[in-house]
């Protein structure tokens, strides 16, 4: 029970605060005043306006009114802060969840051949590859005008995982042990041209040797893949989420020999 002595202002009847990890605050309070002076109390618990009682929280959305038979009158009314930190600290710990997502890029196969009779030609097949890439996600609060394309990218190490290759052309596909093997052949290769060997199988190949695998070649630029944004007044808060950018990967293997097919 609340009782007014003359009281002609807003009295304040419950407060509750929560924290969240993004560095987001809100508080919920409860006011109560003489309905014969909501008229003029009420503007003072607009949206945009400091909490009463609690300035570093900014008021969401105009206040809720409910007039009482008592002769007083309830305003119900939510405000936010946010301490504005986007780059995890000790101080401010920032949760990062690491994700996946499946994204692709080109693998180009060709073989340049040099005819005992003169002249050269290229046969080769464009794959498409299936990558299976690391992500990682975090949720901070930012100013309204503030722009996500300013923010430093995560510290995190995102790795790449190759799942498959997919012909353009047939729809043949190889595996990563197959892949592989072309990739780090240096004779005797043994690949063939859309499951046609015939058309593409050499004597002896040569090919430009890279040292590691062709999954540890695979290395797009980070970047931000994703963004949910959500206006809490004078704060937003923001979950970003940063992967690997493969789409403007093209990866080449090459390979030359200098004896007819067979």
């Amino acid at each position: 029970m609340h009782i007014y002595y003359g009281n002609d202002g807003l009295i304040l009847t419950s407060r509750t605060k929560e924290n969240f990890n993004s560095g987001l605050s809100r508080v919920d309070c409860i006011f109560r005043c003489r309905t014969a002076n909501a008229d003029t109390l009420e503007p003072t618990l607009q949206a945009g306006l400091p909490v009463p009682g609690d300035l570093a929280f900014v008021v969401r959305e105009s206040a809720k009114r409910t007039d009482e038979t008592d002769g007083f009158t309830t305003f119900t009314v939510s405000g936010f802060y946010a301490t504005l930190v986007t780059s995890p600290n000790a101080v401010t710990p920032i949760p990062s969840v690491l994700g996946a997502q499946i994204a692709s890029c080109d693998l180009q196969i060709s073989n340049l051949y040099l005819p005992e009779n003169g002249g050269a030609y290229t046969l080769g097949v464009v794959y498409k590859l299936s990558v299976l890439c690391d992500t990682v996600t975090r949720k901070f609060t930012m100013l309204p005008n503030d722009s996500v394309t300013q923010l430093n990218f995560p510290e995190e190490t995102l790795k790449a995982k190759l799942l498959s290759a997919t012909s353009y052309v047939s729809g043949a596909q190889l595996s990563v042990s197959e892949l592989e093997s072309i990739f780090s052949a240096e004779t005797q290769s043994d690949w063939y041209n859309d499951g046609h060997p015939s058309l593409l199988k050499p004597y002896t190949a040569i090919s430009q040797y890279i040292p590691g695998t062709l999954e540890a070649s695979i290395a797009g630029q980070v970047e931000i893949i994703n963004v949910n944004r959500s206006s809490f007044g004078s704060y937003d808060e923001v979950t970003v989420t940063w992967g690997l950018n493969l789409s403007k990967i093209f990866l080449i293997i090459n390979y030359q020999q200098g004896h007819p097919i067979y």
